[in-house]
């Protein structure tokens, strides 16, 4: 566990004990208002200090590792409570709890007590997307040396990664097959390019662009998820639904306060929003089923309602942004989005196939 315990070289913290689901959307609302509000003379740093403190990120540790374990609904609602005030948070904490739910998924037993155990004293995981010629790729080389590998390349970054205790990083092995690869944040071969990571507030996130230099990474370190689509996929589309939701309501209530507007307008877009909600809440709850439930059904389920719940939400967002500028261009479907709904319309097609033709 060497490279996994590195990061706990840092000075002890202790963090708040959240006890329950209404605690913690409480306290996600609390801090997205200083995120969004705080002063401009805090740094970046306090508030993520502040953040940490806060307990927040112990709130999905499962609770034979001490911690609430909180619904998947739950988790939607404080990442999208945190989009409708700051970005910059709710792509933190998205970042955080599903690079968690792979540690979940897939990790050893000592990657979950190690890790788990430091996010309830409020510890923070990142994520990266591999970037390769200047386009997002699906994974950096992992290259073998000797009974460990190096890895090597560029990277995007959760906001403020390096303040971040951990990194997750997907890469791909000599034989093609994807891991993932937890890296503390502060070793040697990790170069961060800006000077700083300013200002936290409720813009659009910026990424943390990462160099990775001949980064040394021990197979402890290594995380072998199926081939399959599993839970944290799932929980990556629910989460990004949610930051969605947030960021409509946000312009939502915008409108709201600029003029009266069209009542019908306004009762329409209302209803889309509480929609996307209503459809977030339903893909929580598969999610749920799907990290106890043994069956692939239950995990093909949750798939399936995390794509269908963040389809209704970008596109409830979208008609928020046009009905608040008329000359926005109409949204695109990220590519993300994208692959999640062309891997959908496959397995409906698989589960409903049609009918022989009869013979005239």
């Amino acid at each position: 566990m060497g490279m996994i315990s590195s990061a706990l070289d840092r000075p002890s913290r202790t963090a708040a004990v959240i006890g329950s689901e209404d605690e913690a959307l409480t306290v996600a609302g609390t801090i997205a208002g200083i995120f969004a509000n705080g002063d401009a003379a805090q740094t970046a740093q306090a508030r993520l200090d502040l953040l940490s403190r806060s307990g927040l990120f112990g709130i999905s540790v499962p609770t034979e590792h001490g911690g609430i374990d909180v619904s998947n609904t739950v988790l939607a609602d404080v990442c999208a409570a945190a989009a409708a005030q700051s970005a910059t948070l709710a792509d933190i904490l998205a970042a955080h709890f599903v690079a968690l739910e792979h540690l979940r998924s897939y990790g050893t037993d000592g990657h979950r007590s190690v890790v788990f155990s430091a996010a309830l004293a409020g510890a923070r995981l990142c994520r990266a997307t591999a970037r390769r010629n200047g386009q997002d790729a699906d994974a950096l080389p992992l290259a073998a040396s000797g009974l460990a590998w190096r890895l090597s390349g560029e990277a995007l970054c959760t906001p403020c990664t390096r303040h971040a205790d951990w990194l997750l990083v997907p890469a791909r092995s000599d034989g093609g097959r994807i891991a993932g690869v937890l890296l503390a944040t502060r070793i040697e071969g990790l170069h961060y390019v800006a000077n700083s990571c300013e200002p936290v507030d409720r813009t659009a996130p910026s990424a943390e662009h990462v160099l990775f230099k001949d980064v040394a990474v021990d197979a402890d370190a290594v995380l072998h998820p199926p081939v399959e689509a599993a839970v944290p996929q799932s929980l990556e589309l629910l989460l990004e639904a949610a930051r969605q939701l947030g960021a409509g309501w946000r312009a939502f209530e915008r409108r709201l306060a600029a003029d009266h507007g069209d009542p019908l307008e306004t009762g329409l877009l209302s209803a889309r929003l509480a929609a996307a909600q209503a459809m977030m809440a339903d893909a929580g709850r598969a999610i749920d089923a799907a990290q106890i439930g043994l069956a692939d059904q239950h995990r093909t389920n949750a798939f399936l309602a995390a794509t269908a719940a963040l389809a209704v939400a970008h596109e409830a967002a979208g008609h928020v942004r046009m009905a608040a500028d008329r000359n926005a261009p109409p949204a695109t479907l990220p590519p993300s989005l994208v692959a999640a709904l062309r891997e959908s319309g496959r397995l409906r097609r698989e589960g409903h196939p049609h009918p022989p033709e009869q013979e005239g």
